[in-house]
């Protein structure tokens, strides 16, 4: 292979721009939002799977799931903090086409991952702004709730953008902000809870499955199989933020300690307002089994899935549920009924302050969900670019802001398409995608032990042993997710992803030969921009 010293020349100047200013606080935002969000997403878990079983893997997912993530970035984060983090990983472990691949795949998923936020976001701000749910005349025009969604959504991608563009450390600053306000209304939800639990006296038992069934292996297999998968869900996304590996302080140090505060952080978040909820009126007399359900078919509404579990539409409508909705209770319906609770009245003042914050609550939620998960999506196609396996104009760094600007409004105007409501079927990709890209790390983990022995690295405690326990757990789990969807999707949710990876694959091939020629291979074990 030629070496163009021209091209390699700019991708130095242009890699050295980046601005090293992730500092614990930002990070652990950015991680934060990466991996948790809020309480919200706690809901189906208890719905779906009981709420004895949920609160029970509130604790069991962190341990089995997300601390062997920890574990395994840790380990591979100390090894190489470059930009890129886990396509460098799988390249150094397996190739060039491994980490090609690795990085491809995860790009796909931000695409259809990432973008359902502004969406969620447009959603619930629909809450305060009718006309994002109902449509709209504007001009004598009849304007669809869909479009004023997607236009909101669209505000939202670019403004998230344009702060991505002026700087790391801004947009974590953000985030730690944006959490700090979204947790107010969530702990109030909580204080409101415990302090109807303390009045009322209401017995700590509650059902372990949903509509109080049988503890068998036959029910705790169907109800664990969604609960497990949400609750991996909920807790994952360890590994993303270390794609920005060059901009962040101390990376082998900082990133690591901001995991810890993150997890301890998540647990109190989803368990904190579920027990609140749970225990303050919305999950007495079986109401528990509204929470976070969905209608099985478009128009059928959530009565047949209440049906199931012996819940008559007569008994819905008595706890002020709607049999012919399409979706059960969020967090800002639990606020109301609890809220109620408190007051010994129905649909009280207190009720409708607190179902309003708790939306807004959500709307910043996924405003942050946006910002964390879009750092690593518009960080892996600089790495790949720097690294001569995406077109030279993605490694274009700010000249001022020392951020990867042309990855991030590139990735902008992919959200932009992908927010389109048509594309919503293709969030079902991620799954697949995003849990093979996982295995394969952990199988990285394995090989570079092999490989590379004696290389510094804080290592996974245990020796084999240790590595075979971190390992086992979160590849169980995956591998259930994995049969979960395929079960519930078809299989046309994997074959859509494995369309994706064939593109991958294709395209693999002229970029090897036309791109990466001259362009030298990244050291991923020499964190740049400066010393640690």
């Amino acid at each position: 292979m030629t070496r163009n010293f021209g091209d390699e020349h700019a991708i130095n100047a242009e890699t050295r721009k980046l601005k090293r200013e992730l500092t614990l606080l930002p990070l652990f935002g950015l991680i934060y939002f990466t991996v948790c969000g809020g309480a919200f997403g706690a809901e189906p878990m208890v719905g779906w799977s009981g709420p004895g079983l949920a609160l029970l893997l509130f604790i069991l997912a962190p341990i089995f799931f997300s601390i062997p993530n920890m574990l395994m970035v840790r380990e591979m984060q100390s090894m190489m903090p470059v930009e890129g983090g886990y396509y460098h990983w799988l390249k150094k472990a397996f190739g060039p086409f491994a980490g090609f691949m690795g990085g491809w795949m995860n790009w796909v998923v931000s695409w259809v991952d990432v973008s359902i936020y502004p969406v969620l976001a447009a959603y619930y701000l629909g809450y305060f702004i009718p006309a994002l749910r109902e449509g709209t005349t504007i001009g004598g025009v009849f304007v669809s709730s869909t479009w004023l969604s997607f236009l909101v959504a669209l505000v939202l991608i670019w403004l998230v953008s344009a702060l991505n563009v002026r700087g790391a450390r801004l947009a974590g600053l953000t985030t730690n902000w944006l959490g700090l306000v979204m947790l107010l209304p969530l702990i109030a939800l909580t204080v409101i809870g415990f302090a109807v639990w303390i009045k009322s006296g209401t017995p700590v038992h509650l059902p372990f499955l949903p509509g109080g069934e049988e503890v068998n292996f036959r029910n705790l297999m169907g109800a664990l199989s969604t609960g497990i998968f949400v609750a991996m869900w909920n807790f994952m996304g360890w590994e993303l933020p270390a794609a920005a590996g060059d901009e962040i302080v101390n990376p082998k140090k900082t990133y690591p300690l901001a995991m810890v505060l993150v997890l301890v952080a998540a647990i109190a978040t989803y368990s904190l307002p579920t027990l609140a909820g749970l225990y303050g009126g919305a999950g007495e007399d079986g109401r528990y089994q509204v929470w976070g359900i969905e209608e099985y078919e478009s128009g059928a509404g959530i009565g047949p899935v209440l049906e199931e579990y012996g819940v008559a539409p007569e008994q819905a409508e008595s706890w002020g549920v709607d049999p012919s909705s399409s979706v059960g209770w969020e967090f800002p319906d639990i606020a109301h009924v609890i809220s109620d609770k408190l007051m010994g009245q129905k649909d009280g003042m207190l009720a409708r302050v607190m179902g309003g914050l708790v939306t807004f609550s959500a709307v910043l939620s996924m405003i942050g969900l946006f910002i964390g998960n879009g750092l690593g999506g518009t960080r892996i196609p600089f790495a790949m670019a720097a690294d001569g396996m995406m077109p030279k104009f993605m490694v274009k760094v700010h000249p001022r802001y020392g951020t990867p600007w042309v990855a991030i409004l590139f990735c902008g105007l992919i959200y932009s398409i992908f927010s389109l409501s048509a594309f919503a079927a293709l969030v079902v990709i991620d799954v697949f995608l995003n849990m093979l890209v996982l295995m394969a790390q952990f199988f990285a983990l394995w090989k570079l032990r092999f490989d590379l022995p004696d290389l510094p690295r804080k290592a996974v405690p245990g020796g084999w042993v240790g590595l075979l326990l971190v390992t086992l757990a979160p590849g169980l789990i995956i591998a259930l997710a994995i049969y979960s969807q395929y079960v519930e999707e078809g299989m046309a949710s994997i074959s859509w992803a494995l369309i994706s990876m064939v593109i991958g694959a294709v395209v693999y091939f002229p970029i090897r030969k036309w791109i990466k020629p001259g362009v030298p291979d990244v050291d991923p074990f020499v964190a740049s921009g400066e010393d640690e």
